[in-house]
């Protein structure tokens, strides 16, 4: 079976649309040398990630598409089943994207492109079939908005799901300051069925390093930059209807490109009309910031709780509850991390050891126990200690030995 995009009515929104210029710029651009482009895979006490280094973002872009390709053509494959299941089409969920094309700074735009002229046919089994998926640009550009047009759009339209979903997230941050050095920490978790579209990425361009975390094809979600500062990442799922406007992945890939510190990432991520529900934990070597925010309404950092503060995707704010489509959905989760986070506190700080105890809790990084394709766990964690040191996994850390980033340098 081969996917692709038939409709016309699309391809003149397309051939017209304000991206289509860069498009063509993009195709100008070459790979350059090995010496200054390269990408390849690299390990840390058996985690995988891959490292890409580049001189220009077309090339970076390249690179990505060929070493993730696969998880790429199956978030393709995951979005067009979740559009079927909900009644609608791939081609609405491009259209729905091509809202946000004017939010992509031209460097976001020539690494998209890149990434899908990176990529060729992709065999994907599933389910007793073999899908031949093909990426282009507009595949890319609808996985960089899938979280926002989703969750800040048909979800909140649905007044909620018309049935399980197949893209599903619940993720878990704590952050803490220890003697004025902080500590952050994440598990990162989606269905099984989205599991393989995850990754970590490193990526050094023109000075900039950041070690991120992927799915699919995304610039950026959770992830820590070489200045040490680290964001998390905790979806909301609620009523509100988000706006139009900078994608998170957008807004992370940015924030850890650009932020040396605390006060310079909270000033990209509050400098946007909000298009979903979505917590944020920032850390540097010295500070945490806890910020919530519910699309077009209202953003507000959280009250800590001693020198510590987390994220279970359940809104700390009491007023904010209010716009919560399940107010009560995550609130054991919520419970035990409070409660564990009280339990290993010292004076109401904790250290990266803490944290490693804490997310040994099952209810905390869940494995995926049921036999349900739409249950959901921990696809991946990371941790960044007092020094910046960022210990990282695909998969569970019950499961896992974490890998190790030790410097950006």
């Amino acid at each position: 079976m081969r996917l692709r995009n038939k409709s016309m009515i699309l391809f003149f929104i397309m051939t017209f649309s304000v991206g289509f210029c860069f498009l063509n710029s993009a195709v100008a651009y070459e790979t350059g040398s090995y010496e200054t482009n390269y990408a390849e895979w690299r390990f840390s006490n058996s985690q995988p990630y891959l490292y890409a280094e580049a001189d220009n973002y077309y090339t970076l872009g390249y690179l990505e598409g060929q070493n993730l390709a696969f998880q790429t053509a199956w978030m393709k494959l995951m979005i067009t089943l979740q559009a079927e299941q909900i009644g609608l089409t791939y081609d609405i969920a491009i259209y729905y994207a091509l809202a946000y094309l004017d939010y992509f700074s031209e460097e976001n735009i020539m690494e998209m492109q890149g990434i899908a002229d990176g990529i060729d046919v992709v065999q994907i089994p599933f389910m007793g079939q073999i899908y031949e998926i093909t990426i282009d640009f507009y595949d890319v550009l609808v996985q960089n908005c899938f979280w926002d047009v989703y969750y800040g759009k048909i979800i909140p339209m649905l007044s909620g799901y018309p049935q399980p979903p197949l893209i599903v997230a619940g993720c878990t941050a704590i952050g803490s300051n220890t003697g004025r050095k902080a500590i952050l920490g994440q598990t990162i978790d989606i269905s099984v069925l989205m599991q393989p579209t995850a990754s970590w990425v490193y990526t050094n361009i023109q000075g900039k390093k950041v070690f991120s975390f992927r799915t699919g094809s995304m610039l950026a979600m959770g992830g820590v930059n070489k200045y040490g500062v680290a964001i998390s990442t905790n979806l909301l799922e609620v009523l509100n209807v988000g706006c139009v406007g900078k994608p998170i992945s957008v807004i992370y890939r940015s924030a850890l490109e650009n932020a040396k510190n605390v006060r310079q990432a909270k000033d990209i991520i509050l400098d946007n009309d909000f298009t979903l529900g979505w917590n944020y934990i920032i850390r540097d070597k010295r500070h945490i910031v806890s910020i919530e925010t519910i699309p077009n309404s209202y953003s507000i950092e959280s009250v800590k709780k001693g020198s510590y503060t987390f994220d279970a995707n359940v809104y700390e704010n009491p007023y904010f509850k209010a716009f919560m489509i399940y107010p009560t959905k995550y609130v054991e989760r919520y419970d035990r991390v409070s409660e564990l986070c009280q339990t290993y506190s010292q004076d109401g700080e904790l250290d990266i050891n803490d944290l490693f105890q804490i997310y040994s809790d099952t209810l905390i990084s869940r494995r995926y126990t049921s036999p349900d394709p739409l249950s959901v766990g921990t696809a991946g964690s990371f941790f960044v200690d007092a020094k910046s040191n960022v210990y990282f996994c695909l998969g569970n850390p019950l499961d896992s030995e974490l890998g190790l980033i030790s410097s950006f340098n």
